[in-house]
């Protein structure tokens, strides 16, 4: 095998390693929302996964922005909004986020004691 054929192997492979690491992220942040759609099909269960869902969303969102995603797949966004120097507008979509995650959470925990 020629070293070029070696080097095209090799980046294929970390082509794939990243497209796997990508599909662990994507999975993390959108299993726990279909399992809380799958326990609301059941009809129990759903507060507690609601609550779960929401605290690891906005809590993921944080850590991803504001100091650094566990998982480097993303490129130059493997740095935080700080080092980025990042607009007001993607500030705002940050806090909204990690609000709309501590609402669903509360709305979660809301439903349990419902129930």
């Amino acid at each position: 095998m020629s070293a070029q054929q070696r080097s095209r192997s090799a980046g294929r492979e970390l082509v794939l390693y990243d497209q796997a690491q990508l599909w662990l992220v994507n999975v993390s942040v959108y299993v726990p929302s279909l399992i809380a759609l799958a326990l609301l099909w059941r009809g129990k269960g759903v507060g507690v996964a609601t609550m779960i869902n929401g605290l690891l969303v906005g809590a993921a969102f944080s850590e991803v922005h504001l100091w650094r995603p566990s998982i480097p797949v993303w490129g130059i966004w493997n740095d935080n909004f700080f080092i980025l120097g990042v607009d007001w507008i993607s500030w705002t979509i940050l806090a909204l986020t990690v609000l709309v995650g501590a609402l669903v959470s509360a709305a979660g925990a809301y439903a349990l004691g419902l129930q």
